[in-house]
């Protein structure tokens, strides 16, 4: 017998709207009222990330098969007891006005997700019980794991909770319980740490499915630099990122438009074995994929310490994988992947629009960009659709990446990466020449440009004042990254504040400004708290150097740097 059923039992962490409380919801209650939550409101924003994706597998999945009024598409053969999609659709078959399309705009306009969303689930009700002796949800049955790896190795709920992450080697000294409640979990919190566990994971467990040669996954969100969408309730966030298109990705599946198959609609070995044969081929596949085989043990009651066994599972093709669309890319000039794309993960130590460029696929002399699916699908949606307040939306772009311990033997996540930047849709979607994400980037290239030759080259004279070796740039880092974060506020509330029909010539200045006296500021804050050695300097070629000569040049190279402020001009 089944128990503990995600359609029914509240695990899905939510933040009302109304409220501002977080409260849990089950997963039928969070389709039936997704536009009365502000947003997911889990333990950490990666594990929000990954139920977000199972949320759009459900989404993605229900409307390549059926319209927004639940009935089933024309060219789309169901089996009317599943729901279940039985072959792909020939793009021949599909009517000339994209179908998917208009699904999406009327789920738009309605602001509610309806009736076949839950018809779906109840089909399946079977496939989402936590704990089964047949199909236990995101897991395999202890007998399989005997056959698939021996019976795994042990995982324990210290490791599966990455708000503690304990190893058996080292101990959380900092964790939020201590002893033996670092290992106890609610049956709520164990089905969100599972879904993350499938996503982020790392390479430390030392059992292999099938002692399988492949090199084996960490996780497939831990690769990505993520990328979504939010809009102002949990509704718009999904409709944001549920991609219904029937040529989005044409270039990805030929002639065809492969079926979504997320993975309850397949047993606990057929999960295992998409894995060895690159079955990974549709992105309700993705959204729900596998990173380790997992099992329960049998006797597990919730309040007791818990421990489960898991084995690694092959990862998922990176290179240009483009069928995952929430992630930023990189281009490998060298290595085994040269002249192809991988995702590119997102640094702990710089905000995410110092990557303008990365985020918006912003191609450049010599360089390679790819935008991320995500953008472009809003591009689509923005440019073929007819939905007018689209054009001033304010739309929030937030990145998620889990930052790893940086062992190659282990790859512990030790931290999350999380940002978010916004602006209005006119803005975003103005990618032509000499529009405004052009601007927008240039802007950002400037900014480095001029504190290069500004504030950097200022710190890099002190560090040669104070004897520091000529490649040593602890200094000028430290006080480059001050300054950013000096400016990062405003950066952020300048680019919020950009509408479509304003002056690009006057906002521009208007950063510039900014900018310049941000510089000036902490060149003048370095002066102030100049050391008595600062201000003795050395000699050179029989002149003196120190911090009052340097702090002259600096302020020289800001009006050189700046003059067209003067000029009322933009550079």
């Amino acid at each position: 017998m089944g128990k503990y059923n995600l359609l029914d039992e509240k695990w899905i962490m939510v933040l009302r709207e109304e409220t501002g409380q977080t409260e849990k919801v089950s997963l039928k209650e969070v389709f039936a009222h997704a536009g009365d939550y502000y947003n997911l409101a889990g333990e950490m924003k990666t594990q929000d990330f990954a139920i977000l994706r199972v949320l759009l597998a459900v989404l993605q999945t229900v409307f390549s098969r059926f319209d927004n009024e639940g009935n089933t598409y024309d060219f789309v053969e169901i089996n009317e007891k599943t729901f279940q999609q039985m072959e792909p659709v020939d793009q021949d078959d599909l009517p000339d006005e994209d179908p998917y399309f208009q699904t999406w705009m009327n789920l738009w306009e309605k602001g509610k997700f309806p009736e076949i969303v839950q018809s779906y689930l109840e089909a399946w009700r079977d496939h989402f019980y936590l704990f089964d002796d047949k199909y236990p949800f995101y897991q395999v049955t202890p007998e399989e794991m005997e056959k698939l790896a021996k019976g795994g190795g042990q995982f324990f709920g210290k490791n599966l909770n990455r708000t503690i992450s304990e190893s058996n080697n080292k101990i959380a000294l900092f964790a939020p319980v201590a002893g033996e409640a670092k290992d106890k979990l609610y049956d709520d919190q164990l089905v969100r740490w599972l879904i993350m566990l499938q996503g982020y994971v790392g390479t430390g467990d030392k059992k292999k499915v099938r002692d399988t040669k492949s090199s084996c996954s960490k996780g497939w969100l831990y690769d990505l630099g993520g990328i979504y969408l939010k809009g102002h309730n949990l509704f718009e966030t999904l409709m944001l990122n549920c991609i219904l298109s029937s040529d989005f990705d044409e270039e990805l599946d030929g002639e065809t438009i492969k079926a979504q198959i997320p993975s309850w609609e397949r047993s606990p070995s057929e999960n295992v074995d998409i894995y060895f044969h690159n079955q990974v081929d549709n992105r309700a596949s993705l959204y729900t994929n596998w990173s380790r085989a997992v099992s329960f043990i049998d006797d597990y009651h919730e309040g007791n310490p818990f421990s489960c066994f898991i084995a690694k599972l092959p990862e998922i093709n990176h290179v240009d994988n483009f069928i995952e669309p929430m992630t930023c890319w990189g281009w490998n000039n060298t290595g085994e992947n040269k002249n192809r794309f991988t995702p590119k993960k997102h640094r702990h130590d710089k905000a995410v629009w110092r990557h303008f460029n990365v985020l918006m696929g912003i191609e450049e002399e010599g360089e390679h960009f790819r935008k991320p699916g995500i953008l472009s699908w809003y591009y689509t949606v923005c440019r073929r659709g007819s939905i007018r307040e689209l054009q001033h939306f304010k739309v929030a772009i937030c990145s998620v990446s889990m930052q790893e311990d940086g062992n190659a033997t282990s790859w512990s996540p030790v931290d999350e990466i999380i940002d978010e930047i916004q602006m209005e849709t006119a803005v975003l979607i103005d990618d032509n020449k000499d529009g405004w994400i052009e601007l927008i980037n240039a802007l950002v290239d400037n900014t480095k440009n001029y504190i290069e030759k500004t504030l950097a080259k200022f710190v890099r004279q002190i560090s040669v004042i104070r004897g520091y070796d000529s490649k040593d740039y602890h200094l000028v880092e430290q006080e480059r990254e001050r300054l950013y974060l000096e400016i990062d506020q405003s950066f952020r509330d300048w680019l919020y504040e950009i509408k479509g029909t304003d002056s690009m010539n006057d906002k521009a200045l208007e950063w510039y400004r900014t900018l310049e006296k941000a510089i000036r500021n902490r060149g003048g804050k370095i002066f102030e708290n100049a050391s008595l050695r600062d201000l003795k300097g050395i000699e050179e070629a029989g002149k003196i150097r120190n911090i009052a000569t340097a702090y002259n040049e600096f302020k020289r190279n800001i009006a050189v740097q700046f003059k067209f402020l003067q000029e009322g001009g933009r550079q």
